[in-house]
């Protein structure tokens, strides 16, 4: 910009040339040089003085597939025009535009959605098109550059707003019966002595102790007293907990990467179990070995039946990264002790080792409600001798999305 200054000095020059020669042709050009030099600097310094761009979308959450609206305004609220403008907004590549072919940006994961034209004095330009997010995930709108300069392009100016809006996009949502599950009972009936889902924070009572009660279920101070083994007795529990499981591992080493379509299945049937079950009005949660963007906190939610938990787990799922926090198997070992005797336990997998089997069958023996759903051809279901299996499997690609 300096040396863009330097040509205004060419007036005063020319001036003083045509004074000391007695040339008012040069004088004259000079007067002019200057003149036109000096406003189009002016021009040029307050060309965006009261110029203000804003985007905003119709909805900052969406489900992956469904289409939002941007609105897109550039608006100039003084007398002086913009005589051409180039404005750039950055959107994440994974939004698709209707009708627009974005350009690459500098920045990775980054286009340029670009609109030019000219500007004039208190005039104000807007514009809506349609986004469509083709994949899952947080995505971005922003920053913003503007370009612009004055009538005689002498003197360029670039302006850029930082702000960026997050869009999240949810995880495809499938109908159950969809996968041969049925709607209604999509993880069969339950079958066992606990047939009714108890509440171990309730005692009502003692009973001798039967082949196959859990551990936790002794009474150890009563056993002591009477020199037989006595189990506790729990009242029934108006709330019905359900816990999504999710393995986030595709492939036995994480060092192999993964595999992209079983991890989406994978959480699209995560997601889709939270949603039947809260329709079912179960006491939802969810338990994944993997963490949150930026956070070293594996993904657990307690179960719950508030009204803001499903968005919780959605919004987990939409951020569901590849990288793991060790395994599942001992993940479920820890949080196990927290689990409500009765509660159902419904795993979403594409691989499973041996040690998450292992685990299930434990749990199941202890008394809980299992059930597996295997949405990848590739899982050994011999692994899974003993265990209620659902196969999703290739029917992810005939199936309906309900959302």
């Amino acid at each position: 910009m300096v040396f863009r200054d330097l040509w205004l000095l060419a007036g005063p020059v020319l001036i003083g040339v045509g004074a000391g020669t007695g040339q008012p042709m040069v004088t004259g050009i000079g007067v002019v040089v200057l003149v036109v030099g000096v406003l189009a600097r002016l021009w040029a310094r307050y060309i965006f003085r009261r110029v203000s761009v804003r985007s905003d979308l119709s909805e900052v959450r969406a489900f992956q597939g469904e289409t939002v609206e941007l609105r897109f305004e550039l608006e100039n609220r003084k007398p002086l025009p913009l005589p051409w403008f180039d404005l750039r907004l950055a959107v994440s590549e994974e939004l698709d535009v209707e009708g627009e072919e974005p350009v690459a940006a500098s920045a990775p994961g980054l286009n340029w959605l670009t609109r030019r034209g000219a500007l004039g004095w208190y005039e104000r330009r807007r514009w809506r098109l349609r986004l469509t997010a083709s994949e899952r995930g947080q995505f971005q709108l922003g920053p913003t550059q503007l370009h612009s300069a004055d009538i005689l392009g002498l003197f360029p100016r670039h302006w850029n707003d930082g702000g960026t809006t997050a869009f999240l996009a949810y995880p495809r949502i499938f109908a159950l019966d969809d996968f041969g599950l049925p709607a209604d009972r999509p993880l069969g009936e339950s079958k066992g002595r606990n047939r009714i889902f108890e509440d171990p924070l309730r005692i009502a009572g003692l009973r001798d102790y039967e082949p196959g009660d859990p551990l936790r279920r002794i009474d150890w101070k009563a056993t002591a007293r009477r020199g037989e083994l006595q189990s506790r007795v729990y009242e029934p529990s108006a709330v019905q907990h359900l816990y999504v499981l999710l393995n986030i591992d595709t492939l036995e080493h994480s060092w192999e990467g993964y595999l992209k379509d079983d991890l989406e299945r994978n959480v699209s049937m995560a997601a889709s179990l939270a949603v039947w079950a809260t329709d079912q009005r179960y006491a939802v949660g969810l338990l994944a070995n993997g963490s949150l963007p930026n956070s070293d906190r594996p993904i657990r939610l307690a179960p719950s039946r508030a009204r803001s938990q499903l968005t919780r787990i959605l919004e987990t799922l939409a951020v569901v990264q590849p990288l793991t926090m060790g395994d599942l198997a001992s993940r479920l070992r820890r949080e196990s002790g927290r689990l409500p005797l009765g509660s159902t336990l419904v795993l979403a997998v594409a691989y499973v080792p041996d040690e998450l089997a292992e685990v299930m069958r434990r749990l199941q023996h202890e008394g809980y409600r299992v059930a597996v759903v295997v949405t990848s051809e590739r899982v050994d279901l011999d692994k899974l001798h003993g265990l209620p299996v659902h196969i999703a499997g290739r029917r992810f690609e005939a199936s309906e999305v309900i959302v």
